[in-house]
C-alpha cells in the first residue's frame, strides 16, 4: 500500500510476517535398499500418546526455490508434511503413485535443508533449498526419479492451494511407493579436470580419438542433464558445444558407449560399448602440450567400469575491480614484477586471461617481499597480477584468499612503479597487456621508466627517480583511484600537478593537499611529447 506522507516526523509501525522453518513430521532413518511405503496427510493430526505427537497442519512455506526449481511464483502451497530420510550410499530413488490420491492435490519436493525466508517482493514465505520436485498430476501409475549422493534429505509433501488471488486452503492425503537402488556415483573414480574456464565463456567437449562408439553428456553437480550427444557429424564419436558457456560452479562430464542411456544423477545404464576413451575438453594454450586431453579405458561389468565421470569447475571470471597498467611488454621479452620496495609482507601471483594461476612468489632474496622473474617472457594477451598480504592462497579461476598482512607497498613493473596501500584480507588486482591487444608500447624507447619510488608517511612525501630517452623538462602528475579510472586514454595524464619544470632525477615532493585524505594515490612522470 502506498500513501502520501507529510510532516517532519513519521512514526511507522508494521506487523512483520512470522517466518518459521520446516518441521520434520516423521524420520524414516537410513533408507534400506528396495521399497518403502510413505503415506500421510498435510492436515493436522494429533496422537494423544503418550507421548503426544502432532503432525501436519503447518504452513511454513508458500513456495519452494532452489537450483533448477522453475516454479510459477504466483502459485501457493498450504499445509505440509515433512519426511526426513538418510542415504548411507549414493542411490537412485523412484517415487511411484500406484493409485489416485484420496483427497486434495499433494505435490512433492525434495529439499536439502529446512530453512525458509520471507520474500518481501512476493509477500510469501519461501523454502530455500529445493533440489527436485514432482507433482504427480498424471493418472496412476505415475513415477518420478532422482539420483542423490549420500546424506540426509527431506521429502516435503505440500498441499497445492491455488494461485495468487484464488487461494483455497485444502489439505491433501497421499500414498507413494519409494524404491531405493544403489547408484554408482563414483567419487572415488571420478577424474578431476579442475578449473577449465570462466563463467559465460564458450565450451566444447568431444570424444574424438576414442576407439569405440561413444556418447557424451554434461550434468550439473546435482545431477541434472544439461546436454548430451551421440554421434557428432558423420562419425561415431560425440561432441557437446555450449556457446553461451556455463554458470560458475562444478559440473560432471560423462562418457558412455552406444547402447547405454543417461538419466538424472548422473546415472548411466549398463550394456553400452566399451573401449579406449579420449575426452578433449576446453584447455589453455599457456599450459603447454597435452593440456585439454584425458585418456582412460572402459570395460564390461558395472556402471563404474563401463562409464567414465569427469568433474570440472567453472569460475566467476576475472576480477571486476583492478588497476589497468596498459601494455608493459611484448611477447617473449623478459619480464619482472616485484614488490621489493615495500613495507609489508606481500605475496605476488600472475594469472592469464583464462583464469589459470601460472606464476607465484612469496619471499624473494631473503626478504618478505615478492619477485616474479620470467626470462622467457609471456605470450600475447591480457594478463592479471595480484598482490596480497601474507598468508594468502591462490587457486585457478582467479580465486585468492588474501592474508591478514597490510600496509604500504609498491608494485614495480617494466613501465613504472605503482604505490599502494594493501588492506588486510583484500587482494589488489592489476591488469596488463603483452603484445598487440593493448595500446601504447612496452618496448618504446621514448617511454619514461620510473626506476625507484618510495613514500615517507611521516612527511607525506614521495621520492621518485626515472629514466627515459626524452629530454626534460618533466612534470609530476598525481591523482586518486577515481582520477585514474576517469582519465582520457588519448592524453593519459592524471589531473593534479605536483611539480613542473624538472630536469633531473630523483626528486622528493609532498602529496598535494587535495589528495592527502585519499587512501590510494597514483603518480606519473610526464615529459614533452616528441
Amino acid at each position: 500500500m502506498k500513501r502520501t506522507l507529510q510532516g517532519l516526523l513519521i512514526t511507522f509501525v508494521a506487523t512483520l510476517p512470522v517466518v518459521a522453518d520446516y518441521e520434520v513430521d516423521i524420520d524414516l532413518g537410513t533408507l534400506p535398499e528396495g521399497n518403502t511405503e510413505i503415506s500421510g496427510t498435510t492436515a493436522l493430526v494429533v496422537d494423544p500418546g503418550p507421548p503426544e505427537v502432532i503432525t501436519g497442519g503447518r504452513n511454513n512455506a508458500d513456495l519452494v526455490t532452489g537450483e533448477g526449481m522453475d516454479l510459477n511464483t504466483a502459485a501457493n502451497w498450504g499445509n505440509e508434511y515433512v519426511i526426513q530420510f538418510t542415504l548411507a550410499e549414493p542411490a537412485n530413488l523412484t517415487f511411484s503413485k500406484d493409485s489416485e490420491f484420496a483427497a486434495g492435490d499433494p505435490d512433492f519436493f525434495l529439499v536439502a535443508g529446512l530453512s525458509t525466508e520471507f520474500d518481501v517482493d512476493l509477500g510469501k514465505n519461501v523454502a530455500q533449498e529445493g533440489i527436485w520436485y514432482h507433482f504427480f498430476d498424471s493418472p496412476a501409475p505415475d513415477q518420478g526419479s532422482m539420483a542423490l549422493r549420500s546424506g540426509t534429505y527431506y521429502l516435503v509433501v505440500e498441499s497445492f492451494v491455488g494461485f495468487d488471488g484464488a487461494v483455497n486452503q485444502v489439505d491433501a492425503t497421499f500414498s507413494l511407493n519409494l524404491n531405493v537402488l544403489p547408484a554408482d556415483w563414483p567419487d572415488e573414480v571420478t577424474i578431476d579436470l579442475g578449473f577449465i574456464g570462466s563463467e559465460g565463456n564458450p565450451l566444447t567437449f568431444d570424444t574424438f580419438g576414442s576407439s569405440f562408439d561413444t556418447q557424451l553428456a554434461i550434468f550439473s553437480f546435482d545431477g541434472n542433464l544439461i546436454q548430451e550427444n551421440d554421434n557428432a557429424g558423420e562419425g561415431l564419436q560425440s561432441q557437446v558445444s555450449i556457446p553461451e558457456g556455463l554458470d560458475a560452479g562444478t559440473y560432471i562430464a560423462v562418457v558412455a558407449g552406444a547402447g547405454a542411456t543417461f538419466d538424472l544423477g548422473p546415472i548411466t545404464t549398463l550394456g553400452g560399448a566399451v573401449g579406449d576413451v579420449v575426452l578433449n575438453y576446453p584447455s589453455n594454450p599457456n599450459l603447454g602440450p597435452g593440456a585439454g586431453t584425458s585418456t582412460t579405458r572402459t570395460s564390461v561389468g558395472t556402471e563404474a567400469s563401463e562409464t567414465v565421470w569427469f568433474e570440472f569447475t567453472i569460475s566467476l571470471g576475472p576480477p571486476l575491480e583492478f588497476v589497468d597498467l596498459g601494455k608493459i611488454a611484448d611477447p617473449g621479452v623478459p619480464l619482472q614484477l616485484h614488490t621489493l620496495e615495500s613495507l609489508v609482507d606481500t605475496q605476488l601471483a600472475i594469472y592469464d586471461e583464462f583464469g589459470y594461476f601460472l606464476y607465484y612468489n612469496d619471499d624473494a632474496n631473503g626478504t618478505l617481499q615478492s619477485l616474479i622473474d620470467i626470462p622467457e617472457g609471456l605470450t600475447e594477451g591480457m594478463w592479471f597480477a595480484v598482490v596480497a598480504g601474507y598468508p594468502s592462497t591462490f587457486l585457478d579461476g582467479f580465486e585468492v584468499g588474501a592474508g591478514i598482512a597490510g600496509g604500504s607497498y609498491s608494485l614495480t613493473h617494466p613501465n613504472g612503479i605503482v604505490p599502494m596501500v594493501l588492506e588486510p584480507t583484500q587482494p589488489d588486482w592489476y591488469r596488463f597487456e603483452v603484445g598487440d591487444p593493448g595500446n601504447g608500447g612496452g618496448n618504446d624507447p621514448s617511454r619514461i621508466q620510473i626506476t625507484s619510488l618510495t613514500f615517507n608517511p611521516a612527511t607525506n612525501e614521495f621520492t621518485v627517480a626515472w629514466d627515459g630517452a626524452l629530454p626534460g623538462p618533466f612534470s609530476i602528475q598525481m591523482g586518486s583511484a577515481r582520477d585514474l579510472a576517469a582519465i582520457d586514454p588519448q592524453d593519459n595524464v592524471l589531473p593534479v600537478t605536483a611539480a613542473v619544470g624538472l630536469v633531473a632525477s630523483p626528486v622528493t615532493l609532498r602529496v598535494p593537499e587535495s589528495l592527502e585524505l585519499e587512501p590510494k594515490v597514483f603518480l606519473q612522470v610526464v615529459g614533452i611529447a616528441p
